[in-house]
């Protein structure tokens, strides 16, 4: 019996490829590597060579600057080598040379698909926000430094307790705007390259997480509680995910003795679930519905910082999830090793013995009422 010829899907795929918005070229390279062109979309007629028949033409030789063609080579190559392509690149339209994102799809055969995504304008208007961010940023610096200036100056020739404090005011909510000024930035750097997830050392970040956190905030306490087996789905910015959620942690809680709990356990979905809980007030709930998209940002729900902002994004682009619990009645007694500073150095205790000796020789209580748990969800490497 003859198989049914897959008439419609080939009429379906005929009609999207010709309706694409974006330029899309079917092509098949020649003895000698280079691409000619097999069909063309009529996105792809009309940004490059309107007027003209495209089919049969080689490829480079239409849309590649001669400064480009080295460039080109290569993804001919791995075209050829059933390898995809993915770049920025520049090209030469009928309107002038432009920016493309372009994904090489390589069909078998020295056969492939080339999808280009015009992004002159949004490269443009990142250039344009970088530069006004700059700029901000410098002038917020430089007008933070001349209040925090006058302000101590202030305080230095001030004898009324109700000034003083007024000033002293003054000075926290500028040192906020410092604050806030470099946590803008962190985010920038941190989400301005996609993520590529491999396997990651989760309880070695722990472990240098905790020290760093601990030389900033000496009268912490920071327990860890990770087997040193786990490794999760991320890259090096998980430290940045751990570091946030350890400072958010501590830089927030009024408990005269901050205590932050870390600790990973494996599910059995093959995720890892890194818990972050401490014993300050807790997480207000109007920002928990804002962080977890059930609520619109608002004056009101927003938050004062962007550190969780941050870690929920990144954690997301691992393909995580990050949930807030508040059980402000629970207590928690951890079984973990303890990071202090009382000999001047932070240090982590890796083993039980090491704990052990950690609780009597500083005699550091871990149970604690619990304000915040963040959990962080990552799959298992």
């Amino acid at each position: 019996m003859t198989p049914p010829q897959n008439t419609d899907a080939t009429s379906r795929f005929e009609t999207l490829f010709e309706q694409l918005s974006d330029p899309v070229v079917e092509f098949e390279q020649d003895d000698d590597g280079e691409p000619i062109i097999v069909s063309a979309n009529a996105a792809f007629r009309d940004v490059f060579a309107p007027a003209e028949s495209v089919v049969g033409r080689p490829l480079n030789e239409l849309i590649v600057p001669a400064d480009r063609r080295d460039e080109a080579a290569t993804f001919d190559q791995r075209t050829a080598d059933g390898k995809p392509n993915r770049a920025v690149i520049e090209r030469t339209t009928s309107d002038g040379r432009r920016k493309f994102l372009y994904r090489g799809v390589p069909a078998g055969d020295g056969r492939g698909f080339a999808i280009y995504s015009d992004v002159t304008e949004k490269l443009r208007q990142e250039r344009h926000l970088d530069v006004l961010q700059r700029v901000l940023r410098h002038n917020l610096r430089n007008d933070v430094n001349v209040i925090t200036g006058e302000v101590e100056r202030a305080l230095a020739s001030v004898e009324s307790e109700e000034t003083r404090a007024a000033l002293s005011s003054i000075e926290e909510t500028a040192n906020g705007l410092t604050q806030l000024c470099t946590e803008a930035q962190t985010i920038r750097k941190a989400l301005g390259e996609p993520p590529t997830p491999e396997p990651t050392d989760l309880a070695a970040i722990l472990d240098t997480v905790s020290k760093d956190c601990l030389r900033r905030f000496t009268q912490a306490t920071i327990s860890v509680d990770c087997p040193d087996t786990i490794s999760v789905q991320a890259d090096s910015r998980l430290r940045i995910v751990v570091d946030g959620l350890v400072d958010n942690a501590v830089r927030h809680n009024t408990a005269s003795m901050p205590k932050v709990i870390l600790s990973a356990s494996v599910g059995d979905d093959d995720t890892v679930e890194l818990a972050v809980a401490d014993n300050g007030p807790g997480i207000p709930e109007t920002e928990q519905r804002v962080l977890a998209d059930e609520a619109q940002i608002s004056p009101l729900s927003h938050g004062s910082g962007l550190g969780l902002w941050l870690v929920k994004w990144l954690t997301e682009s691992y393909g995580g999830s990050l949930a807030i619990d508040t059980p402000a009645t629970d207590t928690l007694d951890a079984d973990a090793s303890v990071a202090d500073t009382s000999d001047g150095d932070a240090s982590v205790a890796d083993t039980p013995d090491a704990d052990a000796s950690a609780d009597a020789d500083h005699d550091i209580d871990t149970s604690m009422d619990i304000g915040t748990v963040v959990r962080v969800r990552l799959g298992r490497a």
